[in-house]
């Protein structure tokens, strides 16, 4: 199945770059895999809720509430942690590493409740001030049957006014995986593999 590479790429990436010690930020992200065959509005809609806490210069705090399930009957939540790992020098990017579990529960029993380790690496360029090009990937893990999902991503994040930022992002779910048939039947795949997605996403410092 597929699952776990949709997982890993639920939302648009989060934090690009950690936050300054004790700095909150609320986030929000709705996008998912392009189905132009499938759905009326050519996407399948996911959303996410989330906050991030800056706990020191380097490493920033997360977690999000997968909150389209809800209506589903099911509880999806992701909890994790990301560091700085290197500096932007000029056209050196910064670098920021991520983990997170990702738990889906409908509370009837242990048997149908799946989590899924993600780990990130991005590399971001700041362009103008607080305006951010990256590129990275997930990898996310599926514990059921021991495999592991790539999805490489690019995306912008620019600020809407000094406490807001916006970002953009298009995923490549899944890249590693055959997807000619099966969840998607390949409708946004390239060469026959992953799925493509597209996120917009928003945040609001506290």
């Amino acid at each position: 199945m597929l699952i776990g590479g949709l997982i890993g790429g639920c939302s648009a990436g989060q934090p690009i770059r950690v936050l300054r010690p004790n700095e909150t930020q609320l986030t929000a992200s709705l996008g998912g895999p392009v189905v132009p065959s499938s759905s009326p509005v050519k996407i399948i809609p996911y959303v996410t809720v989330g906050i991030m806490h800056g706990v020191t210069e380097e490493v920033t705090l997360h977690g999000n509430l997968h909150a389209l399930l809800l209506a589903f009957g099911t509880a999806g939540i992701d909890v994790g942690a990301s560091g700085r790992i290197v500096r932007q020098d000029g056209a050196l990017p910064e670098m920021t590493i991520g983990l997170r579990t990702i738990l889906f529960t409908d509370f009837s029993s242990i048997a149908n409740s799946r989590i899924y380790p993600n780990a990130s690496i991005i590399a971001s360029w700041e362009i103008q001030k607080a305006w951010l090009v990256y590129a990275g990937t997930h990898a996310t893990v599926q514990l059921s049957d021991a495999r592991v999902f790539v999805s490489p991503m690019i995306g912008t994040q620019v600020p809407a006014s000094e406490r807001i930022f916006v970002q953009a992002e298009f995923i490549w779910q899944a890249a590693n995986v055959v997807t000619t048939s099966g969840l998607f039947r390949g409708e946004s795949s390239i060469g026959g593999q992953g799925s493509i997605g597209m996120f917009v996403g928003v945040g609001l410092k506290l």
